[in-house]
């Protein structure tokens, strides 16, 4: 294993993490197949890898499939689920990216886990059908109709999201309790079970992609206030949001409300999920 080497699986261990952690949605799960794509690399010929970024992602991707059947006790093809929506709308597809950031979680285990992987890699990554029919072993055109179905089960599920205006009142309140460092104003909009995840790329080391519950995720946001002071509030996508740092973003976060709660919201920080988004400068 050259340095060389080394500094290219370092570049690229954030994205792979957040790949991992999407398709599989569990930080342990995700080190795992990680480390092992490490063995893999460096046991490979380099004369054999064209591009070290889409090796990688193609051989984690494989052992998250892996992970993921053997996890299934009886697994589904694709035909015993119901089809998704016959439009293939590019502006729909981009609408639903934000949504699956925190979503897809929710119907996950209804989904095959070729699905899961068209669904995440397509339309939470943006990587072309002829990348994920190759790693699915499969043509474009079955990976398209496995992300085509996994959506539309998306769709159905849906999220229960406030309107607008309520909507728009947490995020505010969210984060101005943020950056006051306001205990009891978090806990005045996050909801009691409230999930958030992130990509690896805005974490400290060793900190997990999910924390679950109102004690932790008040904890953790106490502790980014430095972070929170930076913030603006943004439209992500149309929705209300909020992005950190100055002119383009570093991260945006997703928020998903219910009963005038945070149920759940995303830091999105992977360069390439944060080029799927509309990011607007939320002005008054």
């Amino acid at each position: 294993m050259s340095t060389d080497q080394a500094a290219a699986f370092d570049r690229e261990r954030p994205h792979l993490l957040a790949v991992a952690f999407r398709i599989l949605g569990s930080d342990a799960d995700a080190q795992d197949v990680v480390q092992d794509a490490w063995t893999r690399y460096v046991r490979a010929d380099p004369a054999e890898i064209r591009n070290t970024q889409a090796w990688l992602t193609t051989v984690v991707t494989r052992l998250c499939l892996d992970v993921l059947r053997r996890s299934r006790e009886t697994p589904r093809s694709p035909e015993e689920l119901p089809a998704g929506a016959a439009g293939e709308d590019p502006e729909d597809v981009a609408l639903l990216a934000a949504e699956l950031t925190a979503a897809f979680t929710v119907v996950v285990e209804e989904l095959t886990p070729p699905q899961r992987v068209a669904l995440i890699l397509h339309d939470v990554f943006g990587a072309p059908f002829e990348e994920i029919a190759h790693i699915l072993d499969t043509t474009p055109g079955s990976a398209k109709k496995l992300a085509s179905r996994a959506r539309g089960r998306v769709r159905r599920t849906g999220w229960p999201d406030a309107e607008s205006r309520e909507a728009d009142r947490v995020v505010t309140a969210f984060m101005k309790a943020a950056r006051q460092g306001d205990i009891d104003g978090l806990v005045e909009v996050l909801h009691p079970d409230v999930v958030r995840t992130a990509d690896p790329q805005v974490l400290r080391p060793g900190a997990p992609q999910r924390v679950e519950g109102i004690t932790a995720v008040v904890e953790e946001t106490r502790l980014m206030r430095p972070a929170a002071l930076r913030a603006r509030l943004a439209r992500i996508d149309g929705r209300p949001g909020i992005a950190v740092g100055p002119g383009d973003p570093r991260a945006v976060l997703v928020f998903h409300i219910a009963g005038g709660l945070i149920v759940r919201y995303d830091v999105v920080a992977d360069p390439r999920r944060l080029a799927l988004l509309h990011i607007e400068e939320d002005r008054p």
